[in-house]
């Protein structure tokens, strides 16, 4: 029986497909994602199992959705279910541990703080190394990894100094959120530097530490980016100060005269003023996201090349993928995450490349989600077969066991043809706050979003791949969205989402 491989999860964060090459044209460069993908299985169709950071990343630790696990909305928010991640077998660290993986864990966490009180309740404090994982403990957020103690040791070490020049004076309306900075300092004075540095570290110490026991490693490294703070170096920006960005396809989508809640995620700026704002404002602002992703990418290429020149490529497992994607003034301004269906931020990018070389340099085009990482790794890993998922309990008390809700990639890697699903749902509820009920389903050329006590949507992909004309009150159309929403309907009572009792009494009548 063949050794079980490592496998090394790289995952960017609020990273939206027009930032990657390998996905169509696009002035961002990202030479080594592509070439990732050349030597790897890219898939097109992937979709995140929630908009929001903590999540995504709970899903991906748990291989449950955001309803089933509780963390609904970020940790540092006060109304979400479960604050932090609780510490349990079926954490995929424990699973891995119990396999004989060494465990390593690099960059951003925000599923859980050292915090022993949260709103003067108790509660157990879960970092990485709370469940298995040797590496960095970096609580919350971490607003880009900047302010680490272990970061500034780093830099005191090396003799590296870092500062920041804020977002021009001209550009006031994006300040508040402090998104938009140049790094003044060599590129080994930047976190996604730092970050690579303690993965390659990693990698060494487990090679090393393993005394020729072929004990495999998984280490999960994560940058803070592309997500705002925007950071890159000059040298980045300067590739991107003189390239021209023509306006989103949906730029002039009249998000202030259309009812829905996307309207609470469109830039401040874009509400006080009650138009969206000069597309060279947004443009601008693009460079430095488009900058900062280059930067990463380059870091990406360090750690494979890494891989390559250690001899440990041939033995590894590479999964690239993001939690998320981002809004950056589409659809009329809408900016970060959250309160849309929108491809921007539910699609996500997914490569893997496989050590023996199947799939290289071949695309996917099954409806996948941030949910099948789970159980792919597992079965990578030598795990056992779950089985189908028991019933929803019929009566109390309704102890549920974990189940993962996804499935395996494996199949499709080994270019395998087996029946698939036709349907993958994204869900969102809230941001900052509790507040929501929204179901995002692609079915086939379909998308269809679902807000409780809200305008629904429907999406023809197909002829309107950029989401301008909302069907969902189209005659023409309405046995098409009845079918959808029965098909949301059997998603959810399959995986036990009982927001379906709403669906069922506010549409369906």
């Amino acid at each position: 029986m063949p050794s079980p491989p490592n496998i090394l999860l790289v995952l960017t964060d609020q990273h939206r497909l027009s930032a990657v090459g390998a996905y169509g044209p696009t002035p961002c460069k990202t030479p080594h994602i592509d070439a990732l993908a050349a030597e790897g299985m890219l898939f097109r169709n992937v979709y995140t199992a929630c908009p929001v950071c903590t999540p995504a990343r709970a899903s991906l630790i748990t291989g449950q959705a955001p309803h089933n696990h509780g963390m609904v909305i970020n940790t540092e928010d006060r109304s979400t279910i479960v604050h932090q991640v609780p510490d349990a077998p079926y954490l995929l660290p424990r699973r891995l541990e119990s396999l004989g993986y060494q465990l390593g864990y690099t960059g951003k966490w925000h599923l859980g703080s050292p915090d022993r009180f949260k709103l003067n309740a108790p509660i157990a404090p879960c970092m990485p190394s709370d469940v298995g994982f040797e590496g960095d403990d970096f609580p919350g957020h971490g607003d880009g990894g900047w302010g680490f103690p272990s970061f500034e040791e780093y830099l005191r070490d090396r003799g590296l100094k870092v500062s920041y020049t804020q977002w021009p004076e001209d550009r006031e309306a994006f300040r508040e959120r402090r998104a938009f900075r140049i790094m003044e300092g060599e590129i080994e004075a930047t976190v996604p530097y730092f970050l690579t540095s303690n993965t390659i570290d990693r990698i060494d110490r487990f090679v090393s530490a393993d005394g020729g026991r072929d004990a495999p490693f998984f280490l999960w490294h994560n940058y803070w980016g592309p997500h705002e703070p925007y950071c890159p170096t000059p040298e980045y920006l300067d590739m991107y100060r003189d390239v021209d960005l023509p306006p989103w396809l949906n730029f002039d989508w009249p998000a202030l005269a259309t009812d829905g809640p996307h309207r609470f995620t469109l830039a401040p700026p874009v509400r006080e003023r009650g138009a969206n704002l000069p597309w060279d404002v947004w443009a601008d602002g693009i460079r430095y996201y488009y900058a900062f992703t280059t930067m990463i990418d380059d870091q990406i290429g360090r750690l494979m090349a890494h891989l390559r020149h250690s001899g440990l490529l041939d033995r590894t497992v590479v999964i690239f993928m993001a939690d998320h994607g981002e809004a950056l003034g589409d659809h009329g301004g809408t900016y970060n995450k959250g309160w849309t269906h929108f491809e921007e931020t539910h699609r996500i990018p997914l490569i893997v490349r496989m050590p023996d070389g199947s799939g290289a340099g071949q695309t996917c085009d099954e409806l996948v989600s941030l949910l099948d990482i789970y159980p792919t790794i597992l079965e990578m890993a030598g795990a056992p077969d779950p089985g189908d998922r028991p019933p929803f309990p019929a009566r109390w008390p309704f102890e549920l066991p974990h189940h993962p809700d996804g499935r395996s990639l494996v199949p499709l890697l080994r270019g395998e043809h087996v029946p698939w699903r036709d349907a993958v749902v994204s869900e969102f509820h809230g941001l900052y706050d509790n507040t929501c009920i929204m179901r995002t389903m692609r079915c086939g050329r379909y998308k269809y979003g679902y807000t409780f006590l809200g305008r629904d949507e429907l999406y023809d992909l197909e002829t309107d791949p950029h989401e301008v004309n909302n069907l969902i009150e189209d005659p023409a159309h309405a046995s098409t969205v009845a079918r959808l929403r029965r098909r949301l309907i059997e998603w959810m009572a399959a995986h036990w989402d009982t927001a379906s009792n709403g669906l069922v009494a506010t549409k369906m009548s």
